[in-house]
């Protein structure tokens, strides 16, 4: 059995649809405490700190846009902290951006972590980005009220947040989507991107897949079929949404730790 490379000493995480890295929320502290680690977010071309920039139509291309930043960010935790090995954990879209980016660049990252993600070659086109769903997510985004359009949003994306935590997520949010406004060209890009996107045949590091039970976006049988593809450790929440890392983040970051110790061994 050949020797597995080295678990990470720096991650980079990326969420998905026409959403930010504010949108972690307390997820990255989790982690990083949970893996003895530092944690950094990136944001996709189009969203939070990069919302000006014209978002690319192709997956592959969002991927090089935020490896370009990555390199920068790379360079500069290794001249303070010297050398570093990464993992790379995408929710959703920013799964998908984590397999073209990891397939395309195998030397970047030691591990890599996908959440509630799909393909469309990787699973049946009914169970990934359900209509009814997607066009809820749609509405809220054509919904003149922030707020609103956050609450829709949520409504969506998380199952297991108690309604007034998901309604103060909502208005900081809502502050978010005033601060940084993401472009409606983006959100017409992001799904072109997304519906047309394959997954590469293999990834460049051991990779693990998680799957929300109850989402209603990319279905259990999309990261079921990728960990198939891949050869992934698969683990399942029953009852979390489509947004894992706000439903269960302490979840998530015991199965990376866990997936990080049997690799590891």
């Amino acid at each position: 059995m050949s020797k597995l490379p080295p678990v990470p000493s720096d991650w980079i995480l990326m969420r998905g649809l026409v959403r930010e890295q504010r949108h972690w929320g307390e997820f990255p502290g989790v982690l990083a405490r949970a893996l003895g680690v530092r944690v950094h977010t990136i944001d996709l071309p189009g969203a939070g700190t990069q919302h000006r920039e014209t978002c690319p139509a192709s997956v592959r291309a969002m991927a090089e846009d935020v490896r370009a930043r990555w390199l920068t960010l790379r360079a500069d935790v290794e001249r303070t902290h010297g050398d570093a090995r990464w993992g790379l954990l995408g929710v959703s879209l920013g799964g998908m951006v984590s397999m073209a980016w990891a397939a395309a660049h195998p030397g970047d990252f030691t591990r890599v972590v996908l959440a509630n993600t799909s393909a469309s070659n990787a699973g049946k086109p009914w169970d990934r980005m359900k209509p009814g769903a997607l066009l809820g997510v749609a509405r809220g985004f054509f919904t003149r009220d922030l707020v609103e359009r956050e609450r829709i949003v949520l409504d969506a994306t998380v199952r297991l947040l108690p309604a007034a935590e998901r309604d103060v997520l909502a208005r900081r949010w809502a502050g978010y989507a005033a601060e940084a406004p993401v472009a409606r060209a983006t959100l017409a890009r992001q799904l072109f991107a997304a519906s047309t996107f394959r997954a590469p045949e293999r990834l460049g590091a051991p990779t693990l897949v998680l799957i929300g039970g109850h989402d209603p976006l990319a279905a259990p049988a999309c990261g079921r079929a990728l960990a198939k593809r891949f050869d992934a450790q698969l683990a399942l929440h029953p009852t979390a949404g489509h947004d894992i890392g706000t439903d269960a983040p302490d979840w998530v970051a015991e199965q990376v730790r866990a997936w990080l110790e049997t690799s590891a061994a």
